[in-house]
Formats: structure tokens, C-alpha cells, sequence
């Protein structure tokens, strides 16, 4: 009997352990412009609902050294990045429209208020 009751909570805290955790959607976004007084993402209302992190990079010679594997071919540039956990990014957007980008985040934050609210 004690072995059915150890097999029991054992196997029911691997159940528990075993979940993945819920991770909380988060962005991140990296903005090529032409001078840093150009930036606009972070000016976004209600941007630090969503985002994990945002970069801005002056100049498309910078973007492209650092950022070579998404060949940027002008400047301004916008990438959008969802956080998949597990320390890995899916870029979700890549457009040189600042309107596009602007209204993709003002989606998701949209879309975060709306979770914000039924929690």
C-alpha cells in the first residue's frame, strides 16, 4: 500500500514539474534608422506592455554588421521579434514601413489589453 501511495505522489509531481511554463507573449524590436532622432517604436503608447527589449541602430552599414543574416538593404528598417522562450526569437516582421511597424505593434498591444482584462 505505502508503495502505491509513493508511486502515486511520484508520478504526480512529475505531472506538475513537466508543464511548460506560460510565457507571457513578449517583443522585441530592432529599428534601423538614419539618425537616433528618427527612432519612433519606442515612442509607442502603452509599448512596455509587450516589449522585451528594443534596439535602435543609427545607420545601415551597423545594421547590416550586425544583423548580416537579414541582408537590410535600406534604411529606415523595422524587425519584429516574438520570444518564444527557451532563449529563442522568431522575427514575426521585417518592413521598411514605419506605419506598418507602428500599427503591427499597436496590434499586439491591443491584443495584450485585451488579455490584461479578462485576467
Amino acid at each position: 500500500m505505502k508503495k502505491i501511495f509513493l508511486l502515486s505522489t511520484f508520478l504526480l509531481f512529475l505531472t506538475a514539474c513537466g508543464q511548460a511554463p506560460d510565457i507571457p507573449d513578449r517583443y522585441s524590436y530592432v529599428e534601423v534608422v538614419d539618425h537616433q532622432e528618427d527612432a519612433a517604436l519606442s515612442e509607442i503608447e502603452d509599448i512596455d506592455l509587450i516589449k522585451r527589449t528594443g534596439e535602435v541602430i543609427v545607420g545601415l552599414e551597423n545594421a547590416n554588421e550586425k544583423y548580416s543574416r537579414y541582408k537590410i538593404e535600406q534604411s529606415p528598417a523595422y524587425l519584429i521579434f516574438e520570444y518564444t522562450g527557451y532563449m529563442t526569437d522568431d522575427m514575426i516582421l521585417f518592413t521598411y514601413d514605419k506605419e506598418e511597424a507602428v500599427a503591427f505593434l499597436e496590434e499586439l498591444i491591443q491584443v495584450q489589453k485585451e488579455k490584461d482584462k479578462e485576467e
